[in-house]
């Protein structure tokens, strides 16, 4: 059962994460002894390392989630659109709540910025939106011989991958590795990444709100396209919207794409400031995921061609 392997993968992924964030935030707690400075702050990621290997328990071993992923049917979907739309609010609420429990505007940096919580969170995803992508890929590719589609989600994956030690910044937010001087000077924060060159860092604000932006338009109003509704291979028939973002995936893109939009005009700065584009990277990393899974799942329906 397909939705039994995602819900393995999903929940393992949180698991070896958190054991990770843990491992790291412990280093860092004692390291911090050592070099005089206060480890108080490490305790956040502790929190946030028993967190996700608990949510990954609880993931793991859902009956609800199950049922939630395998049923095709109108209540099915009705169900998965308000849990889309639930987990949209929650998190915009998450945003609300940790604004007004943390006054110091450089702690709430601190807490979203290099190194924070919310980036061990997007690696996760991103990571497990990796291996998804793989998966899909050899399905496609071995499985149901469409070797085009393989590849697109071959590329996918390597995208997904790139975005990943991007964010991570290749590993230097866990491990503490010093940049290499000459890269450094070209980087705005001293970093092995491109997204932060001087020659894109002034556009990396704007490019966020017209990317979330034109997907909230894409996933709303894209075309059904009639001409290539299916696929049909052995009899079975793969809607190709088994390979799009449903719209029930609007909420995600709207809050992306509104936080964005404050962001990049800097307006409304006493509500938004600028490290809140994490939030928004975050909900579109979620929905790019949350994709990955529902097209894995629709796909293990599907029978390979016979050839006699």
């Amino acid at each position: 059962m397909r939705q039994k392997t995602v819900q393995s993968i999903c929940g393992q992924a949180f698991i070896l994460f958190g054991i990770v964030v843990l491992g790291v935030s412990v280093y860092k707690f004692i390291s911090a002894f050592w070099l005089d400075v206060s480890p108080w702050p490490e305790l956040q990621l502790v929190a946030a390392g028993l967190i996700l290997v608990l949510s990954g328990r609880v993931f793991r071993n859902s009956g609800f989630l199950t049922s939630l992923l395998s049923e095709i049917s109108p209540q099915a979907r009705a169900r998965r659109s308000f849990l889309v739309l639930a987990l949209a609010f929650l998190i915009m609420g998450c945003v609300v709540l940790l604004k007004l429990s943390v006054q110091d505007v450089d702690r709430y940096k601190r807490l979203l910025g290099e190194g924070g919580i919310l980036e061990y969170l997007q690696a996760l995803i991103l990571f497990m939106s990796t291996w998804v992508s793989w998966l899909i890929s050899k399905d496609l590719w071995k499985r149901l011989g469409m070797r085009y589609h393989g590849v697109a989600y071959g590329v996918i994956a390597f995208g997904m991958l790139s975005v990943g030690l991007e964010v991570t910044a290749c590993g230097q937010i866990l491990s503490g590795w010093e940049t290499p001087e000459t890269i450094a000077l070209l980087n705005a924060q001293h970093q092995p990444t491109l997204h932060n060159l001087e020659l894109f860092q002034n556009y990396l604000d704007l490019n966020l709100f017209l990317v979330s932006a034109v997907l909230l338009v894409l996933v709303l109003w894209r075309p059904s396209a009639r001409w290539v509704r299916t696929t049909i291979l052995n009899g079975e028939r793969i809607p190709n919207s088994a390979f799009f973002i449903p719209r029930y995936f609007w909420p995600l893109f709207f809050f992306a794409a509104l936080l964005s939009y404050f962001v990049a005009t800097e307006s409304g700065t006493e509500l938004v400031i600028n490290i809140d584009q994490e939030w928004a990277e975050f909900l579109l990393y979620l929905a790019a995921a949350l994709n990955l899974l529902r097209t894995y799942i629709l796909l293990g329906n599907a029978q390979p061609h016979q050839v006699h």
